[in-house]
């Protein structure tokens, strides 16, 4: 089992936990900060729908609906940027949900810290999705290739810009799209062979 893997079927309680996210050796001068403007943290979350986003320094507050409950909640908490050489990132969510996540440097190599009040994470909690989805975003910036660049352009530019629904229905609509070009190229071939 993949280190990824075990971040997701980790339980996490009071006593924080240190798990490493299995990306390569972060450079020297990797910066965080700059991935992550205003609200772009939050929209990673699978669930929230994001509105009233306000920043004042480190703080921010928040009205946040969640896509699978339909419960409306608000938000605030912190996002500190580099507070030391070994802290990357520290979020720290308050009001109806009570957590604090870290991102370290330990040897270069990216690792999270999950620090909660309740006395266990479900494996099936969308928080770990949530970082799933943060680390993904931080791989493809930690090399530049086609593909990488492709997929910060798609990214930036539209996903994270849609709410949660509309992610699942452009995911739904690009897997039906695909089944649809598998299909046309399997009758394609086999029209070559079998009837030419």
């Amino acid at each position: 089992m993949s280190s990824s893997d075990r971040l997701m079927n980790m339980a996490y309680s009071a006593v924080t936990e240190e798990v490493d996210l299995g990306l390569k050796e972060l450079p020297a001068s990797f910066d965080l900060q700059s991935l992550f403007p205003d609200d772009r943290l939050l929209r990673f979350h699978p669930n929230w729908f994001i509105s009233d986003f306000h920043q004042d320094g480190i703080s921010f507050t928040a009205s946040i609906k969640d896509y699978v409950t339909e419960q409306v909640f608000p938000l605030s908490g912190s996002f500190v940027f580099n507070k030391n050489d070994d802290e990357l990132l520290t979020i720290q969510l308050t009001d109806t949900i009570d957590i604090k996540i870290c991102f370290l440097n330990r040897n270069n190599k990216l690792k999270v810290q999950i620090s909660s009040q309740h006395e266990e994470i479900d494996p099936d909690d969308p928080l770990l999705l949530w970082i799933r989805a943060i680390k993904e975003y931080i791989r493809i910036y930690l090399k530049t290739t086609p593909a990488t660049l492709f997929f910060r352009l798609l990214m930036n530019r539209m996903v994270l810009k849609m709410d949660p629904s509309q992610r699942k229905i452009c995911l739904m609509m690009a897997k039906i799209t695909a089944v649809e070009l598998l299909v046309i190229l399997l009758v394609v071939i086999g029209y070559v062979f079998f009837v030419l």
